[in-house]
């Protein structure tokens, strides 16, 4: 039998935590900067959204496109977004390196999204339903007019797989794999992003993850040679 954990255990525990991480100079570092950095995105991008919308732009063929049903699905998608985010958030609140993971790769992957979205004019699929966000609506997209030329890659698809890279618990990685199929039928059922907007969703944040651990023994490796060479 697992035992319980008490609340109070729990709440010192995490108070410890982010005792110990908030003692480091990096994790203080990055935990200003990169929110601070993600609020000037949020700036930025809203001015971009005019221009995005304004230019002219190609339309995809996209046959797969059309075995999804068309269905207005903005509210499942709200509360399936920002419910999926609450939870992890909930349960890896006593983490503190999961937390500034999820923080670090929403910022990466809009920096990589926005770059994609400008070199790549598209149309949107013919038939979209225009999502509503109040969230989004608010922040990030621009206030004057829906925002529907914001195509590769899908931020929708893009955060949902975030949080199922990022869980730890076992239940709730599940959730989000199934959630990321989930987001994904919803999305391409509002014809509000083509089928390759997905697949470039879960490529380039797969990418951006993983590319650390990859980079970290070549750097490694790097720095050993320099050192040895003095």
């Amino acid at each position: 039998m697992h035992k319980r954990t008490e609340p109070g255990s729990y709440l010192r525990n995490l108070i410890n935590e982010w005792k110990l991480h908030l003692s480091e100079k990096t994790f203080r570092w990055k935990l200003l900067i990169v929110p601070g950095l993600f609020l000037i995105y949020s700036a930025i991008t809203q001015q971009l959204g005019n221009y995005i919308e304004t230019r002219k732009g190609v339309q995809l063929e996209d046959k797969f496109l059309q075995l999804f049903p068309s269905y207005d699905f903005s509210t499942p998608i709200f509360f399936l977004l920002y419910a999926s985010l609450f939870a992890l958030i909930v349960t890896h609140l006593h983490r503190p390196k999961v937390i500034m993971r999820l923080i670090e790769m929403h910022f990466l992957v809009a920096v990589v999204r926005q770059i994609c979205i400008l070199a790549l004019a598209l149309e949107p699929p013919a038939g979209i339903i225009v999502l509503r966000d109040v969230f989004l609506e608010n922040t990030v997209y621009p206030h004057n007019s829906p925002l529907t030329k914001d195509l590769f890659f899908s931020g929708h698809v893009a955060s949902i797989w975030i949080y199922f890279l990022c869980a730890q618990h076992k239940f709730l990685k599940t959730w989000m794999f199934f959630a990321t199929f989930i987001m994904s039928f919803m999305v391409l059922s509002m014809r509000i992003h083509y089928t390759y907007d997905v697949y470039g969703a879960l490529f380039f944040t797969s990418l951006i993850y993983f590319a650390p651990a990859w980079v970290k023994p070549y750097y490694a490796k790097v720095k050993a040679q320099l050192l040895y060479s003095k």
